[in-house]
């Protein structure tokens, strides 16, 4: 079955059902009896066989499960016997991608840390010791348009998942977790990995991202629609570690308003600077229910602004 992304979530499996008719036979009988008065003795009335039943339909035969290669997917890596340099071979208990229910974080080599949760982003770094971690004085949890520090603890299981609690703003304590290690902390990379055209061509028209990214990672890029705007995109995504095959990148975007008569403004153009910076990877999104299907390649990134404003996206590997 399919192990934990964050690049995409599998297809649902489709069950059908068959309804088997049954049918009930019905049986008639007849007695015989003594006559009476010199008549003619009445013959025993042979019984009325039961009709016979009728055949159960066929069930429809069930749909071939497919289990091949999908055109244009690539296999999968695995967590149990990770590519040579990547972050699961290579790198330390703690570092790499983390995702489920509650959110995505990125947690660098020394410590440091990215992360979207349903009530805000968090940005600072981890203090980790063995197992055990908990917040630097650095961090805080961005909820627009307020900025909060953060205070908390929690575990790692080594390449395996993190766990625990963040408190903010006096309020009740929340949780981390459970967050899993993903597979894509199995993937080795290069920053040729990241050249190409990506998009979200194929989700939502009211929000439409799409950027080219040369052999030195460099990009260039536009914006449509009503939740973000026209804007024009440029900046840079670079390996965080150079010369690593760790699947985790820096990456830098400046949004400039392209807006005319008949589009939106731009909403990425923070008042300052417009610019925004924060890490990325290259994710792995489903190619269909089974493993053995493959996987498409995404661009995904989470950056903020000087401002405090943030940005997450997810585009799709273009042919």
């Amino acid at each position: 079955m399919k192990q934990k992304t964050v690049g995409g979530c599998p297809k649902p499996l489709w069950m059908a059902a068959t309804v088997l008719a049954a049918t009930v036979g019905m049986t008639a009988c007849g007695g015989g009896g003594g006559g009476g008065g010199g008549g003619m003795p009445m013959l025993p009335i042979a019984p009325v066989p039961a009709p016979a039943p009728a055949p159960e339909p066929s069930p429809a035969p069930a749909p071939a499960e497919n289990r091949a290669a999908v055109p244009g997917s690539e296999p999968s890596p695995s967590l149990s016997a990770p590519q040579p340099g990547s972050t699961a071979a290579v790198g330390n208990d703690s570092e790499g991608i983390y995702a489920g229910a509650r959110g995505i974080a990125f947690v660098g080599t020394n410590g440091s840390l990215a992360a979207s949760f349903l009530g805000g982003t968090m940005w600072g770094s981890l203090k980790v010791t063995g197992a055990d971690w908990s917040f630097n004085p650095d961090t805080e949890l961005y909820v627009p348009p307020n900025a909060y520090p953060v205070t908390g603890s929690g575990t790692f299981t080594p390449k395996k998942s993190v766990n625990g609690t963040y408190v903010y703003d006096n309020r009740r304590p929340s949780d981390v977790g459970p967050l899993a290690y993903t597979i894509e902390n199995a993937l080795a990379v290069s920053q040729a990995s990241m050249t190409g055209n990506w998009s979200n061509a194929d989700s939502s028209p009211s929000l439409g991202v799409t950027v080219q990214v040369d052999g030195q990672g460099v990009f260039t890029g536009t914006t449509s629609g009503v939740q973000i705007g026209q804007c024009t995109l440029s900046g840079t995504v670079a390996l965080a570690q150079p010369g690593s095959a760790k699947n985790m990148y820096s990456l830098t975007l400046k949004a400039v308003n392209a807006a005319t008569a008949s589009t939106d403004d731009c909403k990425l153009t923070p008042a300052a600077t417009g610019s925004y910076a924060g890490p990325a990877l290259i994710g792995l999104v489903p190619a269909g229910v089974y493993d053995s299907n493959g996987y498409f390649r995404s661009l995904m990134f989470l950056v903020r602004s000087n401002t405090g404003a943030t940005l997450l996206v997810n585009l799709r590997k273009q042919p």
